[in-house]
């Protein structure tokens, strides 16, 4: 898994037919995303006029969550989403034809992660087992945040049963916490980190490298029809995005990647110090996305087994 960010993909993905470099005959392509560090690659390779050297142009529409997205993706609203591994196989497995085109992010082999549950400091939550009875801040209901917050419960003491589950948008999770609207929340960065920085709120536990070290967690999708009838287009958004994986990866902590970062996420440079920053990646290895199939199956978001490799396309795939 530590190499995978240096993996090469397969040749035929990107036998490229010379796409137009007019900004009027630039390929138009929607995406759904999330304001959070795990899309920094997209926003790089957009800043950075990579989309626009492979012949595409990219409009971009914020989301809460990968879940959100997927709608859009369904209906062509949308080209790519990004999403989670859980949102993408929930709807692969009800007949929408999503396919993984894309990595993205994948969590930390141990803590301190990308993601966290956090509480005011004088919360005193540790453990699922403080959270009996309590209201945890979720982007989304049923997806990888849901789902490994819920496992997490589980295996430190608690019950996932007796907890409520609020849907509160990243950027307002803090808010949430301070307000006590909620007891805790399961935050991701650049959010987390600048929360905990300021002393707003602090960790109660890592769920993603607590019940499944080095996860991947969010990728980009798109649906087989679209896939099978632009392959062109689908081939070149993969490259330029990858342009922006091996980008983000070279300049990460530098200005102008705390610039392109603040510029979708809305907060300012200086309170992205202290961001834990984990690299990205151009491919997904099916055997570590598999322990997530099992998981949704264990909590009943699967009705039967589901097979990773069936979730991801060719351009995703380690040679």
């Amino acid at each position: 898994m530590k190499n995978l960010a240096t993996s090469t993909l397969y040749a035929a993905a990107f036998a490229l037919t010379p796409l137009a470099a007019t900004a009027d005959e630039l390929t138009t392509v929607r995406v759904s995303t999330i304001p959070i560090i795990d899309t920094a690659p997209l926003q790089v390779a957009i800043t950075k006029g990579f989309f626009e050297e492979a012949g595409l142009k990219v409009d971009t529409t914020p989301t809460a969550g990968g879940a959100v997205g997927l709608p859009a993706l369904a209906s062509g609203a949308v080209q790519f989403t990004f999403s989670n591994s859980v949102s993408i196989a929930l709807g692969a497995s009800q007949g929408l034809g999503f396919k993984v085109v894309a990595a993205g992010s994948f969590t930390a082999d141990a803590a301190p992660d990308i993601a966290g549950i956090v509480a005011k400091p004088d919360a005193g939550i540790k453990t699922g087992a403080d959270l009996a009875g309590k209201t945890v801040a979720v982007n989304t209901r049923n997806n990888i945040i849901w789902l490994y917050a819920k496992a997490w419960v589980d295996a430190t003491g608690g019950s996932s049963d007796d907890l409520t589950y609020l849907e509160v948008p990243f950027p307002q999770m803090l808010d949430a916490v301070k307000g006590d609207q909620v007891d805790a929340a399961f935050l991701v960065d650049p959010f987390l980190t600048a929360g905990i920085s300021a002393g707003d709120v602090a960790i109660s536990g890592w769920p993603y490298s607590e019940i499944q070290p080095s996860l991947p967690v969010g990728m980009y999708a798109a649906t087989e029809q679209y896939i099978a009838e632009n392959p062109e287009t689908v081939a070149a958004f993969v490259e330029a995005y990858n342009k922006g994986v091996d980008w983000a990866n070279e300049n990460a902590g530098t200005d102008e990647w705390a610039e392109i970062i603040a510029s979708y996420t809305r907060l300012t440079p200086d309170r992205l110090a202290g961001l834990k920053i984990l690299p990205y990646y151009k491919v997904i290895d099916p055997e570590a996305l598999q322990p997530t199939m099992d998981l949704m199956l264990k909590y009943d978001l699967l009705s039967s087994e589901f097979s990773a490799s069936d979730l991801l396309h060719d351009t995703v795939l380690a040679k």
